[in-house]
This record gives structure tokens, sequence and C-alpha cells, in this order.
């Protein structure tokens, strides 16, 4: 007698922004999970907006978004769209899907995928075979199943590795509420922009307050940073049971997607196969190489990084020096301020984003700057 599939509580959370066709292999190889029971209303699409609220810039035309919606719901019919009227961006689009998991819909674990990863057979049933071996475990807070496609481990077991990029993942809602709190000042950083053009000198700065820091300001690189600063560990399975897809996306291209091998990349199709090295000391030592790494970093390279970007980037938060005043009126208003009010104004107050923004939306600047 066949073994009965099992049963699939968690809510499954799907992002995506205008790359339909990605979206639609991501949905069929979900649909085509086995030896588990999804229901279709606990999977929902976190569909992202065109265009930006606060800026007005279009990111991608209303027919993508329409067709990823279409791309969503011609597999599954029953899910559920939570469409955003504006343009949230990567990181606000998932934060908010983060709050739907856990803060409305009150789950313990919920399962994330961006539209790049494409499932084998077993995905889900290894993951929920990981959830189990690791309910042991309170300090795991992220898992994957992924795999490492550089490695060549055994094909006849599975043993758990550290996890390195946030795809196809789990997460304990205990987990992302302390890594959340922690990450409020970087949310600040951020939200004053479109993500794409975020302040990444700000993120930099703000992590070299810290003892552990990376050469990146991406939300999935200051949630790993987060989770290792946090003794948050964050763990995956040697073998590959996805395939990631990403040719082409925000943070991909295809010459660096064939460079590192991922059109090599074979997802696994067993699920019985026996799981190895789920230990608290491998979970242990999945954590103490995530830390180390970031220790390492901000203790030997991070200084010498931080002066290279800054030399070249300025920070639009830091408040206004006299030299700025003067400098930003030649540009913007070709002449020097009237008086030394204005200095007195300014400098010290208000921040570089402030003034630029005030400046370029003065009745002057635009007067004189219509050709």
């Amino acid at each position: 007698m066949a073994e009965s599939p099992r049963r699939l509580e968690a809510p499954i959370i799907i992002f995506a922004f205008d790359r339909g066709e990605y979206l639609r292999r991501f949905c069929l190889s979900l649909k085509a999970q086995e030896g588990i029971a999804i229901d279709e209303r606990r999977i929902f699409l976190l569909q992202d907006g065109a265009v930006s609220r606060r800026s007005g810039v279009r990111y991608a035309t209303d027919a993508a978004m329409a067709e990823s919606v279409t791309a969503f719901r011609s597999v599954f019919p029953a899910g559920q769209v939570v469409a955003s009227p504006e343009n949230l961006g990567i990181a606000g689009n998932i934060q908010r899907g983060e709050r739907m998991a856990f803060d409305s819909l009150e789950a313990e674990t919920a399962y994330f995928f961006e539209d790049d990863l494409e499932l084998g057979p077993a995905y889900m049933v290894m993951m929920e075979r990981m959830r189990e071996a690791l309910s042991a475990f309170p300090e795991v807070g992220y898992f994957a199943a992924y795999g490492d496609h550089r490695q060549k481990p055994k094909p006849t077991r599975v043993r758990m590795v550290p996890l390195d990029h946030h795809w196809g993942f789990g997460l304990r809602r205990t987990a992302w509420k302390r890594i959340a709190e922690w990450l409020k000042p970087y949310y600040g950083i951020i939200g004053q922009t479109d993500y794409p053009n975020r302040n990444h000198l700000g993120v930099y700065r703000f992590l070299a307050k810290q003892d552990m820091a990376i050469d990146k300001s991406s939300q999935d690189a200051l949630k790993a940073l987060a989770a290792a600063k946090l003794g948050i560990a964050r763990v995956m399975t040697d073998l590959c049971f996805a395939r990631y897809i990403g040719a082409k996306g925000a943070s991909f291209s295809e010459k660096r997607f064939f460079e590192m091998g991922y059109d090599r990349m074979e997802a696994v199709g067993a699920a019985d196969l026996p799981l190895e090295g789920f230990t608290a000391e491998r979970v242990a030592s999945a954590l103490a190489e995530q830390q180390q790494r970031f220790r390492d970093f901000r203790q030997h390279e991070f200084d010498g990084f931080l002066e290279r970007y800054g030399a070249r980037h300025w920070d639009p938060d830091r408040l206004v020096t006299r030299d700025d005043v003067s400098n930003f009126y030649r540009l913007f208003l070709d002449r020097l301020p009237e008086g030394e009010q204005v200095y007195e104004a300014w400098v010290g107050k208000k921040t570089v984003a402030t003034m630029r923004h005030a400046l370029m939306g003065s009745r002057e600047f635009q007067g004189r700057n219509f050709r």
C-alpha cells in the first residue's frame, strides 16, 4: 500500500516581479512535488508593483506585472495573489511577505521562494524532513535543500552544510523576529530611497560599528550577517534538490551564471535518502564557520574596503558641511548663497539628500533648467 503524502502546514510565500517565464517554471516545479500534499490556498504570490510611489520611477511595465500574475494563476488558480500597488523593491516586498507569514498568518515556520529556483520533485519533502530533524535545534533559523553545486557529495546520503544564499528556504518565526529587530537601523537607511539606489555607504558605516561585516549591502547579505551576529545558524543539504535558473535578474548576469556553473546544476529526485550529520555538533560548526567568516572580514579587510569605497561615494544621509552649501549653490543655482543665514540654516542641521532635494525643487533651479 502506497504511503500517504505528507500534508504541508507551513505557508509558501513566493516573491515575484517581472519574470513571468521564470515564475511559471518555478510554479510548475512546485506543482509537481511528490510525496507531499500542498493546499493551494496556503500558497501566496507577493507580486511587487511597477512604479515607486516615492520617486515616481517606473521599474517595469504593467504588462510584465500582469504576465507574472497570470503565470501564477495558470498553475495555482486557488492560490492567493497579494499584489502591491507600488514598487517596493526586493527588500520591501520580502519584508511584507515575512510580516504576512509570521504576524498575519502566525506561522511558526514558513517557506519562502523567489521566482528563479526550479525545484526537483523531492524538494518539499526534503524540506519537511529537515524541519523535523532540526526541531531539536532552536538555534537554527534558516534551512534549505538546494545544495552546493560546486561539491560532489555522495549521492547515497544527505549531509548538513552551512547555508549560502537564501534560495528556497524555510525560516522560523523566532529567528525572524530577532533578525528583524537587529536590522531596524539597516531598514531605516535603505528606506530613504528606492532599493536599487540605496545608500550603500550608509550601510557600510553602520557595519563599521559592528564586530562582523561584509562588503555587500543587500537585504540577503545583511540577514546572513545578522543571523551570525545573533548566534542563529543557517544550514542546507549538501545534495542539490533544486536548480538555480536566474541567469537574468537583479543580482546575476548570464555571464556570471555560466561562470559559476549554475547551468550544470542538477536536482536529485530521491526523497528517502538517509540524513546524516544532523547533530548539535554539526549545527555549532556551521554557525561558527559563518561567524568566523564575517568576523575575519571585519578585522582584516573591511577598513580597507570602506576607505576605497568612501573615496568614490558620498553618504547622502550625512549632515551638510559649509563646503557642501557653497558647492550645491554653485552646481544648482550658479551662484553662492546670499548671506550667512543660509549656511546657519543648513550646516550640521540637515542632510545632503535633504538639501539636494530642496534646491532641485526650488523655483530658481527649475526656472533656469528647462532646456
